[in-house]
């Protein structure tokens, strides 16, 4: 929200610098984007009254005119204007005036006149964005020779403010001086009681049909109003400094109120509304069509605001295209309306965020929406004239009504901030901010005032006295710390080894990164189809950010698209994080696991002279994978399997197991998805569910073992075997023959022909050694030759000479 010092001080003016309101209203826990100073772009302009006008003898056009600007001569002006009349006050820039983008008045003559300066507009003085060049009439009472800066006190700071969603209060103007009266103990000017006399009998039945009643809704006809007015220059001024100007008089009273007061209003053509109003869900797929020929289909489910025949609008103040209003527009209908979190979301999730849905994802403050259809009537009929019906409305008493109570106990003031404050402070601020209180024995029941819906619990109610208090009143108080020695504990024991798997990917070229929490539903649905625990955000930042993760890989895709796209051909990438999940069984139904994920893409290496580049494989992550899993858990614990995993290619994919429970997945990207993301080089994906492998105790610990002083004998072996049994089979086969003794046993050869048909031969070598001895021929034999013989029981091999 953008808006000049000036408005805000009409509402609260301390007496103090525009350097300190700004530091106050940062204090007061609403962030300052930035302070703009707003110079007029025009030099030398003043009022000066038309004594005489008369048309040019030869141009119809042109009119010859005698002005007054307090100086002995009157100055001889030929003006185009079509305003341009006896006894009217106008802006006149003298010879040696500078206008705006620098341009300079001279002495001109023409058609034998002389033109000692200029009769100015809005525009040329650079003021507003307008194609109508009428000159500027100032009222009868303005004084002759006045500067026009000075008349129209130009000089101004604008502030740009910027407020996360539980400080709606931050975005009106109001608000904000609320806050500063509370700061500096002082008074706000206080809202001036509207109401206004009905004329006529117009009005239109609101009707609720939908099982939300948290509704509320407002409306009042206004008939016989005149549109094609200007919009009077104290609104113009404000409304043109806040970037918020428009052409229609209408919709600048309505933004008008929305700065002030903090209140959406939305207006539509009465003329074209059938009888009655109706709020409902719909019931199948609709489509509203708006200006300039776009169009939203709606889904079922979504709440409208419909007559007896159509649907008008839909929160956010998306109107039909023939309700929208023009300047032939004679007779219109105001309304003020709030709805649920939960309709509001479902419209988001289709359309996106808009200033007015802003306004109301924030939350509206109920107490004012009456307010605000009054305080709009009132400019329109003092603006536009016209005739006003009576307010119909439906209203959500028990919404209205509701105040939540929070027990604030003085005891606890001093242990949560930290140091003493008087109880005749804490109630002063409390009463300063327009808290409700009463004063129980023990405590206190507070009551936020209508617009804090971000006060929930005793916690934030201090946060709000210490705001008021002041932050540099706090006393410096120096922590105390001792140092105590401990042992490692689970937590600290899994962060270490996080950190040392972090380290490790490292050096073999991956890059951290950090990636958001919440996603875009879309594509993690891409990823692993539709979810039911999958977690939203009531009020996201933005369509694409409504999701929260329900595992890392969704953030690194996206984060290796974004590094394609600037031509990184090899990539790797790695995240350690939390992902969510809903889970009636946890704390607040969310589950948060630590998971450890990566991807590789591109090319294996950088391109050198001396060896021919190559894409990145399986084997590539299975490699990687494998030295953290050697880490983590050692290397005779986990197990991997050929597994479908969703997200990746039904035939490159594998699950890892631990004690038979998954721990993890990886493998290449699914087809599908590749082709959906635009991915073009070979994808590969892993996850490691941390806090999964850490439940099961298998953390490995670090220990010096002394190394074997004592030769090594190798022994190799090449056996057949059906195609259908996996090496790690084997392996663990092998494993348990020995394990009471040090064997590396390592496959390093694989064949396959037409000759053995349906089989594999595979070479693989046993390295033996001892650490208390050198082992004897006989000894190593007979373990060989029990290993074959138990791999000739289990499998059937069949031993190649």
């Amino acid at each position: 929200m953008k808006f000049s010092e000036k408005w805000l001080r009409e509402w609260v003016n301390p007496k103090i610098e525009s350097i300190i309101l700004s530091e106050q209203i940062i204090n007061s826990g609403i962030e300052i984007e930035s302070i703009e100073k707003f110079s007029p772009l025009f030099k030398g302009v003043v009022v000066g009254k038309i004594i005489s006008c008369i048309t040019h003898p030869t141009l119809n056009n042109l009119k010859i005119v005698k002005v007054d600007v307090g100086k002995k001569n009157l100055l001889n002006i030929l003006c185009k204007a079509s305003n341009c009349c006896n006894k009217m006050k106008v802006a006149v820039a003298m010879t040696g005036s500078v206008l705006a983008n620098s341009i300079k008045i001279n002495l001109k003559q023409f058609q034998n006149q002389k033109s000692e300066g200029m009769l100015c507009s809005f525009s040329e003085l650079g003021l507003f964005d307008s194609n109508d060049n009428k000159i500027i009439e100032f009222p009868k009472t303005t004084p002759i020779g006045i500067n026009v800066n000075d008349y129209f006190l130009l000089e101004d700071n604008l502030i740009k403010v910027n407020v996360t969603p539980n400080r709606p209060d931050g975005l009106s103007i109001i608000g904000i001086a609320r806050n500063i009266a509370a700061i500096n103990n002082i008074n706000i000017t206080p809202l001036k009681e509207k109401n206004n006399l009905v004329t006529i009998q117009n009005k239109f039945p609101i009707y609720v049909d939908s099982e939300k009643k948290d509704v509320n809704f407002f409306g009042r006809v206004i008939a016989n109003v005149n549109i094609d007015v200007q919009t009077p220059f104290w609104m113009k001024k404000k409304l043109f400094m806040s970037d918020m100007l428009s052409e229609n008089i209408i919709i600048n009273i309505i933004n008008y109120v929305l700065i002030e007061i903090g209140q959406p209003l939305n207006v539509l053509n009465a003329d074209i509304i059938d009888t009655f109003i109706q709020i409902k869900k719909t019931n199948e797929k609709n489509i509203l069509y708006l200006k300039k020929d776009l169009k939203i289909i709606l889904n079922k489910n979504i709440l409208v605001f419909s007559d007896k025949s159509k649907i008008l609008f839909i929160p956010g103040n998306l109107n039909s295209h023939c309700l929208e209003i023009n300047k032939n527009t004679k007779n219109i209908f105001l309304i003020s309306y709030s709805v649920d979190q939960e309709s509001l979301f479902n419209i988001n999730k289709i359309i996106g965020p808009n200033n007015i849905l802003n306004y109301h994802n924030y939350g509206i403050d109920f107490s004012l929406q009456k307010y605000a259809i009054e305080y709009a009537t009132d400019l329109i009929l003092k603006i536009c004239s016209g005739n006003a019906g009576e307010i119909t409305s439906y209203t959500n008493n028990a919404c209205l009504k509701y105040r939540n109570k929070i027990q604030l106990y003085y005891k606890n003031i001093k242990k949560i901030a930290g140091f003493f404050i008087d109880s005749k402070i804490l109630l002063n601020i409390l009463l300063r901010l327009e808290y409700q209180i009463e004063d129980k024995k023990k405590y206190w029941n507070v009551t936020p005032p209508t617009w804090r819906f971000d006060i929930l619990i005793e916690e934030d109610v201090i946060g709000d006295i210490l705001r008021i208090y002041g932050y540099n009143n706090i006393p410096l108080t120096p922590l105390k710390e001792s140092f105590n020695f401990y042992n490692q504990n689970d937590d600290y024991k899994k962060d270490d080894i996080l950190n040392q798997s972090a380290t490790l990917l490292i050096n073999r070229g991956y890059h951290e990164v950090i990636t958001y929490s919440f996603i875009d539903p879309i594509l993690q649905n891409h990823i692993f189809s539709k979810n039911d625990k999958e977690l939203f955000i009531s009020n996201p930042i933005s369509k694409d950010l409504s999701c929260m993760r329900i595992s890392l890989w969704p953030g690194l895709l996206k984060t290796l698209l974004y590094n394609k796209n600037r031509k990184q051909d090899s990539v790797r990438l790695f995240e350690k994080g939390l992902c969510f999940s809903m889970d009636d069984h946890k704390t607040l139904g969310v589950n948060q696991t630590m998971f450890l994920a990566g991807i590789i893409s591109g090319f294996n290496g950088k391109e050198n002279w001396f060896s021919k580049r190559r894409k990145v494989d399986f084997y590539d992550l299975k490699g990687d994978l494998e030295s953290i899993l050697e880490l983590m858990c050692g290397s005779s614990s986990y197990e991997i399997k050929n597994k479908k995993v969703l997200g990746l290619h039904p035939n490159q994919s594998a699950q890892i197991f631990l004690n038979d429970n998954i721990i993890g997945n990886f493998g290449k990207i699914d087809p599908s998805l590749e082709r959906k993301l635009d991915i073009d080089h070979n994808t590969f994906l892993f996850e490691l569910l941390i806090d999964k492998i850490f439940d099961l105790k298998v953390f490995k610990d670090f220990k010096f073992k002394e190394y074997s002083k004592f030769p090594s004998s190798r022994r190799d072996i090449s056996i057949l075997i059906s195609e259908n049994i996996s090496y790690s089979d084997i392996i663990k086969v092998c494993k348990n023959c020995f394990s009471d003794k040090k064997v590396d046993i390592n496959l390093f050869d694989i064949y396959s022909c037409k000759e053995f048909s349906s089989k594999k031969s595979l070479a693989i070598s046993f390295t033996f050694q001892d650490s208390k001895k050198t082992l004897k021929e006989n000894e190593i034999n007979l373990m060989l030759d029990y290993c074959i013989r138990t791999l000739i029981n289990t499998f059937q091999i069949v031993l190649r000479k």
